[in-house]
């Protein structure tokens, strides 16, 4: 019979719902009820369960029927609609009403490995609040009060931030800046880092970023002892290096990436920032980013003079990217090696200059 499959000596009608096969049970075959209940089951439409009214969730689908939405171009609707999918999964469940600017700078920050991908993301968010406005669900737009990330290069944490930023942060949030600067792994891969992971001193896994063809990369880092020392300090209380107050592992990077930017913020942070600002040291408008301390362990491991293989492999960086992320290291390597030769010769040959810069006398 047509859809019907036994299951432990008893019957079940199959169909498709939302490309899945459901079960439906049925009466035994000689029950009075079971040729009714098997037509109903084989003509009725399966029943969609749509998002609660008032959610995120039903906000996109609603926004999907817009006139604005239909106004986009193909192009925009295709890239956009990546967005939407995007926030119906993770936040379809919050509620319109619900939503403040101090969570929004958490969604946004769970995104900030990727400052492109953070800001499109705030953008649609924008126009999702936009059209809650229009339909009188909001009398604000949250995405207004939140400024989207810079997009500029990350920069490496310069020596005197690093101090000051380890000595004034929290013990858990201290040790994710070493674990990032010792492993020079991206935020994400440092809250999965487990114990478990540990073979001899060496932290071995792979990582979770998925390359184009589904390519993922296995690295093995060496641990160095500030990092070693570091994990001794605190008590092993998950299966992860890091975990939240409560000792579960963090879910996302958004909590580990607002605890920087709060140390950031730090009267005694900001005040070393204001200095090197003053020597010159760093652009005005410099920032920095978890994602920095990948920049200081690339190019640490250069220095001290591997391969751009294998600081790749111990970083899972192409060699490609290993020099992009090393050029002014190698070029401040290249004129340390080659000062003196240039200090001692001549750049253009002035009578009566020796090559130290010296006024020779004539006699």
């Amino acid at each position: 019979m047509k859809n019907v499959k036994p299951i432990n000596g008893l019957l079940y009608f199959r169909r498709k719902v939302a490309g899945k096969d459901t079960y439906h049970r049925l009466p035994p075959i000689d029950h009075p009820d079971f040729a009714a209940e098997y037509a109903r089951l084989s003509t009725s439409a399966p029943e969609r369960v749509g998002p609660a009214a008032g959610t995120l969730g039903w906000l996109v689908v609603d926004y999907r029927g817009s006139t604005e939405w239909k106004a986009k171009s193909l192009r925009t609707r295709t890239n956009q609609s990546r967005y939407l999918d995007m926030i119906a999964e993770v936040h379809g469940h919050r509620t319109i009403a619900g939503v403040r600017p101090v969570a929004l700078f958490k969604m946004r920050d769970a995104y900030a490995e990727t400052p492109g991908k953070a800001n499109v993301w705030l953008s649609v968010f924008g126009s999702l609040m936009r059209h809650a406005i229009k339909l009188g669900l909001r009398d604000d737009n949250p995405a207004d009060k939140v400024p989207i990330l810079k997009t500029g290069e990350h920069e490496p944490w310069p020596a005197d931030l690093l101090r000051v930023a380890i000595e004034a942060a929290t013990p858990m949030t201290r040790l994710a800046i070493i674990t990032g600067l010792c492993s020079g792994q991206r935020i994400g891969d440092c809250i999965r880092m487990q114990y478990g992971w540990v073979r001899d001193g060496i932290m071995d896994f792979t990582q979770q970023k998925v390359r184009r063809g589904g390519v993922t990369k296995h690295v093995a880092i060496p641990m160095h002892p500030l990092w070693l020392d570091e994990l001794a300090r605190l008590p092993r209380r998950s299966v992860t290096l890091l975990y939240e107050r409560t000792g579960a592992p963090f879910k996302t990077t958004a909590a580990l990436q607002e605890r920087l930017r709060a140390l950031m913020a730090k009267d005694e942070v900001r005040e070393v920032l204001a200095d090197l600002r003053a020597r010159e040291m760093i652009a005005e408008d410099a920032t920095f980013t978890f994602h920095g301390l990948r920049k200081n362990a690339c190019c640490y491991l250069v220095e001290l003079g591997l391969s751009d293989t294998e600081v790749g492999s111990m970083l899972g960086m192409s060699p490609e990217m290993v020099r992009h992320y090393s050029k002014r290291a190698r070029a401040l390597m290249v004129a340390r090696g080659i000062a003196d030769r240039v200090a001692g010769g001549k750049i253009v040959a002035l009578a009566g200059v020796n090559a130290a810069g010296r006024i020779v006398g004539n006699g």
